[in-house]
């Protein structure tokens, strides 16, 4: 008998103890992904702010912050906290799932409304090269790259050449995602032209990366390494529906 009293007050002890330490974790600080303004020097993309960090942007500055909660718009002239107390429904459960690196999901194109993308025109995945564009490609697993295509409606055989080697991507009517071709290696630096019917061709630049555990650090990373097709993604699908200045 004593011996659970004892292992029941142990248990109570321990869930205090984690309640604790939860209860006064600090909100990590974002990073500047966006930078526009006489304060760009102090405030660039890339820059990772202290939690407790206030602000100071003049007539003209606007900053896109990001952090777990998703992104957020500042503008000046002002003084704002870096963390905002608002919250952006969704935003870590959508950052957790474009940022998975073993994700297969699909989904298909919609409709582009007004010439801009919306969420049924973005790839759902960080990961996936977007067959479209050109440009420095970030890639967190060089043995299982996939690609990714807006629309579905046509079958579709892509040309994959690089590194001394070519290959074929075979996308039947239905899928956007499809595996890059093993006879093709992925390596760190190379180039690559990807050509898909009815679109230009795409030249792309592959650097391997190492996954990050946070959204903060991802966005940081793909800066440093010029991924901005991932970075923009990144952003745009963890936008809140209202920016603000809080």
């Amino acid at each position: 008998m004593i011996w659970a009293s004892n292992k029941r007050m142990a248990r109570a002890l321990a869930a205090a103890a984690l309640g604790a330490a939860l209860g006064g974790t600090a909100i990590a600080g974002p990073v500047v992904v966006r930078a526009v303004g006489p304060s760009a020097k102090a405030y660039p993309a890339g820059k990772q702010l202290a939690d407790s960090a206030q602000l100071v942007l003049k007539p003209g500055d606007t900053l896109v912050l990001l952090d777990a909660r998703g992104t957020r718009t500042i503008s000046g002239p002002g003084t704002f906290a870096a963390v905002s107390t608002g919250t952006r429904a969704g935003a870590t459960q959508t950052a957790s799932q474009i940022l998975r690196t073993n994700s297969t999901s699909e989904r298909r194109g919609g409709a582009v409304r007004g010439g801009l993308p919306t969420m049924d025109t973005r790839s759902p995945n960080l990961w996936f090269l977007d067959l479209s564009k050109s440009g420095t490609m970030c890639v967190a697993d060089p043995q299982a790259v996939r690609v990714w295509r807006m629309s579905g409606d046509k079958a579709a055989d892509v040309k994959v050449s690089g590194a001394g080697s070519t290959g074929t991507i075979t996308l039947p009517v239905g899928a956007t995602v499809g595996e890059w071709p093993k006879s093709v290696p992925v390596t760190d630096g190379a180039e690559y032209t990807i050509t898909t019917e009815g679109l230009a061709p795409a030249k792309i630049k592959v650097v391997t990366v190492p996954a990050q555990a946070s959204i903060e650090d991802t966005a940081s990373q793909l800066i440093a390494k010029g991924c901005n097709t991932q970075l923009d993604l990144l952003i745009a699908t963890t936008s809140a529906a209202n920016s603000s200045g809080d």
